[in-house]
């Protein structure tokens, strides 16, 4: 028998290896800033012009001419000074696919330099220089307040061509063709749907070897998305609207006081779909008469509320109940905004802050919006109430933002 040495240790199986979890790279909403272009303009113009020959290159043209030589010319073009500059902008009102458009007309001088060359039986006699120029008239959207500051021409090409080897007036004449182009541009912030670059790696080879390296991975500073950019609105409304007799209460039962008086609100609410633009402005003026509870709430109760915080709106399907009593009608869409703001009375000038709920809402084409109201302390009791359901359509319009989540959804299907 053969003695076998046992293997010391313990064998230890070969750990089953597991691929490491990609790295997130997913698309996310940034704002960058880009200069944005309104118009672009590309157009090739030619044109024919005749330039003096100067009077010293004259002299040697004229005596070649009269010993019979053989007179050519040749145009040579030259891009160092190339220029486009805006002579004049005027603002008109035009058809363009038939409809009215307010466009800008701009007057452009384009010009550059050539150099005319004017041979004798193939041998170069004299050259010169000559500037041309010409101007032209084109039509741009340019809307205000963008101006000259905001076009930006160069020439593309020139190329030149004598007509004729010689006229006999001492001029030579050329065909200039200009290729132009034309661009509004402005600076602009957007919203955009990205995702951070990577650099792409060092493979491609090149006919010596190189050392390699360890490049470490390239970080970007993240982005703070609870501060900056805000997320867009899912729904938006605009208003401007001023209803008579409308009965609002002061309190709430059961110390609530009815009273009688016009509302006036004019709102944009989240321009654009941005929660940071919206505005409102809203107004109750008191029908003249005895007040009730001239105590508690003595003479004009006519006053002024402008907010100074508005939250991105809540977008809702379902009327909230907010003022008990009160039946609403079935919506299609609206929303609530809180904040706070401050309460200006028409009469005293006296003012408070106060919490507020404003509802905005679209019961269906044709039929009257809704309209709620309410105003509160700090505690939370309220002191005004309002719920409008007689609002004209065409006074009140609510309708869905289309946010990222739903370009990445895509189109749902029923």
């Amino acid at each position: 028998m053969k003695n076998i040495k046992p293997i010391m240790g313990r064998q230890v199986p070969t750990p089953t290896p597991t691929a490491p979890p990609p790295i997130s790279n997913n698309l996310a909403e940034e704002c960058i800033r880009v200069q944005k272009v309104y118009d672009w303009v590309v157009s090739a113009n030619r044109f024919r012009n005749r330039y003096s020959i100067p009077a010293d290159c004259r002299e040697l043209v004229d005596a070649a001419v009269a010993a019979g030589q053989d007179i050519s010319v040749q145009c040579i073009e030259s891009t160092a000074n190339l220029n486009c500059r805006i002579a004049s902008i005027r603002r008109e009102n035009i058809l363009v696919g038939g409809v009215s458009v307010r466009v800008g007309i701009v007057r452009f001088i384009f010009g550059g330099n050539v150099l005319v060359r004017i041979f004798a039986d193939g041998v170069l006699l004299c050259d010169f220089p000559v500037t041309v120029q010409y101007d032209q008239e084109m039509v741009l959207c340019l809307p205000e307040p963008l101006d000259a500051d905001n076009i930006v021409c160069r020439i593309a090409a020139l190329e030149c061509y004598p007509t004729y080897s010689l006229l006999l007036d001492g001029s030579v004449e050329l065909d200039l063709l200009f290729c132009n182009e034309v661009q509004v541009e402005a600076e602009v912030k957007l919203e955009v749907l990205a995702k951070f670059c990577s650099p792409r790696p060092n493979d491609i080879p090149i006919p010596s070897p190189t050392l390699g390296g360890y490049c470490p991975p390239i970080a970007f500073p993240p982005q703070c998305p609870a501060i900056f950019p805000r997320p867009s609105c899912d729904c938006q409304a605009t208003v401007n609207t001023l209803i008579p007799g409308v009965g609002v209460t002061l309190g709430l039962p059961p110390a609530a006081v009815a009273e009688i008086g016009t509302v006036q609100l004019i709102a944009d609410i989240c321009p654009s779909c941005n929660p940071g633009g919206s505005t409102f402005t809203f107004n109750f003026f008191d029908t003249p008469g005895p007040t009730p509870l001239p105590d508690v709430f003595p003479g004009d109760q006519s006053f002024n509320f402008s907010p100074t915080t508005i939250s991105s709106p809540t977008c809702i399907t379902v009327l909230p109940a907010l003022i008990p009593g009160v039946v609403l009608p079935a919506i299609v869409i609206g929303m609530t905004v809180t904040g706070t703001g401050v309460q200006t009375f028409t009469s005293t000038g006296t003012q408070q802050t106060l919490n507020y709920t404003l509802v905005l809402a679209e019961t269906g084409i044709g039929l009257p919006d809704v309209i709620i109201m309410l105003l509160s302390d700090p505690l939370g009791v309220v002191s005004f109430a309002a719920a409008i359901t007689v609002v004209p359509d065409a006074q009140l319009l609510v309708q869905d933002c289309i946010t990222f989540p739903d370009v990445l959804s895509g189109p749902t299907i029923p």
